[in-house]
């Protein structure tokens, strides 16, 4: 049985908006405002989505859900210059969909404007030895999908500066844990992995 604490049995936080995700939970947050943001209630946890040890999925076995909200940093990619961030962590990487960036456009009135983007990963991690993990496998330059899926919402950079500046790397996430399920025949499906872990070699 699912439950979250601060949410009364039989409730699930479950918002349909994206733009509501940033203006309700994700501003608030940022500039600390008390009459909008109510820490307590729980419904977005504060995890660190690239952590080594990969503390977040202890949440989903805590609460019992199979879907999430966290507050995260984004970690910039170390030695390089500019705003690349590193997606990379222990032995696994959150890899980008193709055309996976959404504009998340406000519309007051006639004018239309853009607060935020959505960007969608797929949890993938190294497994030599096919134990699984909860993530995928890779195997023989293929890879098995098992696991988590992650939507990223992040706020617009005017906007994160209006709020006080450092707003940009702070973002809000849905995780998702994909249910398992087999092929005909009883094997995983395989997908192609193309460059999920490219060398680092200089």
């Amino acid at each position: 049985m699912s439950y979250i604490p601060g949410l009364p049995p039989g409730f699930r936080f479950d918002p349909t908006d994206d733009v509501q995700l940033i203006l309700d939970y994700l501003c608030p947050k940022l500039c600390q405002d008390p009459n909008r943001f109510h820490p307590n209630t729980n419904v977005v946890f504060e995890a660190d989505l690239y952590d080594d040890e990969e503390r977040w999925k202890n949440w989903f076995d805590l609460t019992g859900e199979s879907r999430l909200y966290f507050f995260t940093r984004l970690k910039k990619k170390k030695k390089e210059k500019g705003k690349r961030v590193e997606r990379s962590f222990g032995q696994s990487v959150w890899k980008s969909q193709k055309d996976d960036k959404i504009s998340l456009v406000l519309v007051p009135g006639e004018k239309e404007i853009e607060i935020g983007t959505k960007r969608s990963f797929s949890y993938k991690v190294k497994d030599d030895d096919g134990g699984g993990g909860g993530g995928v496998v890779v195997v023989v330059g293929k890879v098995r999908v098992t696991g988590w899926v992650m939507h990223e919402f992040k706020i617009n950079g005017d906007l994160a500066e209006c709020l006080g500046g450092g707003g940009e790397d702070y973002v809000i996430c849905c995780v998702r844990k994909k249910e398992e399920g087999k092929s005909n025949g009883g094997e995983w499906p395989e997908i192609e992995l193309i460059d999920a872990f490219p060398s680092t070699a200089a």
